[in-house]
């Protein structure tokens, strides 16, 4: 095991003050200890010892807290993941009664006329625009309306005679959306230009 270097510095300066202390208690060799160095020497090593213990603690401390920090991070991505998979789950389980609805409609339709399908598929979109407000979409984009390219995207534009129909939407060729006031797709539009 590879010992921390932090430890084999504080190791190397317990011998080096240990040294110290033997070479200063002493004015000669073979003298007595003076008392005053000793008693000197003593609080100093108290207070390195109390020393030591707080960068212990503090250490200590730091592990814990990057350690609590790490698990934050890790909860706090997986809390995301939770959050994101359930709006996704709430967005698609309208998508779903859809789905379940054009199957009940084509199998109805069999070989009967086509034109039968008609109301059934009418139903269904009805269902899917309910579905939609239901989420807080709204659909943007009728014709007759102003043209507004920051919510309609003009694909190509229609001469008109007619003064009041000048940037107006003549034809919509995909609807738009909006959710709380956040557009969520443009209007694809055919304007009236004179």
């Amino acid at each position: 095991m590879r010992e921390d270097p932090s430890t084999q510095q504080t190791d190397a300066a317990a011998v080096a003050d240990e040294s110290v202390v033997e070479a200063s208690t002493t004015d000669a060799p073979g003298a007595e200890p003076n008392p005053a160095l000793s008693d000197e020497i003593e609080v100093l090593r108290a207070e390195l010892e109390n020393a030591r213990a707080e960068v212990a603690d503090f250490k200590n401390r730091f592990l814990r807290a990057r350690a609590d920090l790490e698990n934050y991070r890790r909860r706090a991505a997986q809390d995301v993941a939770r959050a994101r998979d359930a709006g996704l789950d709430s967005a698609i389980l309208p998508l779903l009664a859809v789905y379940d609805d054009l199957g009940r409609a084509l199998s109805m339709a069999g070989d009967s006329d086509p034109a039968q399908l008609i109301p059934g598929i009418q139903a269904v979109r009805e269902g899917l625009r309910r579905n939609l407000e239901g989420l807080g979409m709204a659909e943007i984009g009728q014709p007759g309306e102003p043209f507004n390219p920051d919510v309609h995207e003009a694909l190509t534009a229609v001469p008109t005679q007619d003064v009041e129909q000048v940037n107006t939407i003549a034809e919509v060729v995909q609807t738009g959306f909006v959710k709380d006031e956040r557009l969520v797709r443009p209007a694809r539009v055919v304007v009236f230009q004179d």
